[in-house]
């Protein structure tokens, strides 16, 4: 964690607290924080939508983690299932099928409705891996080189997908922490043959259009109209797939709603595959158990992974359309993964999956959806360096600006960002920092936004505790509007 942590116990339940924040500080490397910024945070448990700290604290995790536990931390089901098949695997390579493995994919295709479209699913371990693979297939069916992706888009976090992220302090760089900012990228960072469309963020529009005028006589958006632009002129001929998500995780953008019917149309025409990353979205964060079933479309290949294990242990899997199912049916495939259908992460997602299902969870996500969409309104309305909310089901982002009326963001670089240290002080760590002491943990990346998400097992009583926090949060930063 960043500086000023909560106090850490001497020791409780025979774990001597100091010592292991000692050997974390001096002996683990540490992502976004340099040496002397970063300050141990040692955590003791955690169990539905809360973790708890060495120190005892309790903290709501409005922020889900990375929202990946979409079932909340230890689920019982999802710990007997991994105890369970602790008594019979170890481990065993994807070439052997465990019976979690075919009942974990029997519930995507036939309960969770994914068969009117794919034919067969890869499982995987990570959601890079995962988004990895559905760009590899797509050249490989394609035989073409170039992706298409947006501004703002984040598909994973390795070298070679440094080239999907359009965020540009997400690709794996490195950022000085004093002096001067500074950054470093890898030197062939981004990825070669990577393309990008301007995102759907009709809030502050890329293009310097506003929602929604910016339609042609036909209705098309105008970030539509520029994506087919950027496609024709590199050549539709060239073009593997169009990458996106159906919501924007990194860039924290959820587009209007006519947005994917006109790309799918648009890709369809054109003859590119619509490469589809549901690794934050898929198993029901929006409401649906896909985000592409929010609009109405169908993908050609979709990457999963988070919500398909509730992060329980590492799971992904990538998925493809009965018609590249048919083209890879006649090929042998040469490549594996080591951890690829593990039968303890596969007993885990197949319990997980089950439960989702048993439950009707998707009524559940869209009745807290409802309840939090209100209350973030609600605080829309009351504080001044609150621009926008946006999201459905249990993914939001809240829009912080100095002015209100001109949408001036309290950081000028906003989502270019480098996270160099920088004398301004990010908006977003202004709230986040009031919520932590309130409490509630909330994701605070970008310098101007929060993204919010919980576990679907969540109360109103939850969520309305993470909207107190929020209030005091947006309070203090109000103080610095114009």
């Amino acid at each position: 964690m960043a500086k000023n942590p909560p106090p850490i116990p001497a020791a409780s339940d025979s774990i001597d607290w100091k010592q292991v924040a000692e050997w974390d500080e001096k002996y683990v490397f540490h992502v976004l924080y340099t040496k002397d910024e970063y300050h141990s945070t040692p955590v003791a448990s955690a169990e539905g939508c809360y973790v708890t700290l060495a120190n005892g604290q309790r903290i709501f995790d409005f922020a889900n983690q990375l929202v990946c536990v979409n079932m909340g931390h230890r689920h019982p089901r999802i710990q007997q299932a991994i105890r369970d098949a602790t008594e019979k695997f170890g481990y065993v390579w994807e070439g052997m099928t465990t019976e979690y493995r075919s009942r974990a994919a029997k519930i995507i295709m036939e309960d969770m409705g994914v068969g009117r479209w794919a034919g067969r699913i890869r499982f995987l371990s990570t959601g890079t891996e995962s988004v990895e693979n559905m760009v590899l297939f797509a050249k490989l069916y394609t035989n073409r080189r170039n992706i298409v992706t947006r501004s703002y888009d984040y598909h994973g976090w390795t070298n070679t997908m440094s080239g999907g992220n359009g965020v540009r302090g997400y690709r794996s760089s490195l950022a000085s922490g004093a002096g001067d900012p500074v950054i470093r990228d890898v030197p062939d960072s981004p990825s070669p043959n990577y393309h990008y469309a301007p995102a759907p963020q009709c809030y502050r529009c890329p293009i310097g259009h506003k929602y929604p005028n910016c339609k042609d006589s036909k209705g098309t958006l105008a970030c539509v109209r520029a994506t087919e632009h950027l496609i024709r002129t590199i050549g539709p001929e060239t073009i593997a797939g169009f990458l996106t998500e159906p919501a924007q995780g990194a860039g924290m953008i959820h587009p209007p709603k006519e947005y994917f019917p006109q790309i799918r149309e648009m890709t369809q025409r054109l003859g590119v595959l619509w490469l589809d990353d549901e690794v934050m979205t898929g198993f029901g964060r929006l409401g649906e158990w896909f985000g592409y079933d929010v609009y109405g479309v169908e993908p050609d290949i979709m990457s999963v992974a988070k919500g398909i294990v509730s992060s329980a242990l590492p799971a992904g899997g990538v998925v493809l359309s009965k018609k590249l199912t048919e083209f890879f049916d006649n090929w042998r495939f040469s490549t594996m993964s080591t951890f690829g259908s593990h039968p303890l992460a596969m007993a885990a997602v197949a319990a997980n999956l089950e439960v989702m299902v048993e439950e009707n969870i998707l009524e559940r996500v869209r009745m807290l959806g409802e309840h939090l969409g209100a209350g973030l309104a609600d605080l829309e309305r009351r504080h001044p360096s609150l621009g926008l909310v946006s999201g459905r089901g249990l993914m939001w982002a809240m829009e912080l600006v100095r002015n209100k009326e001109t949408r001036e963001p309290f950081v000028g670089v906003d989502r270019f960002s480098i996270y160099a240290k920088t004398p301004e002080v990010p908006a977003s760590a202004v709230v986040g920092k009031v919520c932590f002491e309130e409490g509630v943990a909330v994701g605070a990346f970008l310098p101007n936004s929060i993204r919010l998400a919980t576990a679907f097992i969540a109360t109103k009583a939850d969520i309305d505790l993470g909207l107190r926090a929020l209030d005091k949060g947006l309070a203090e930063l109000d103080k610095h509007c114009d």
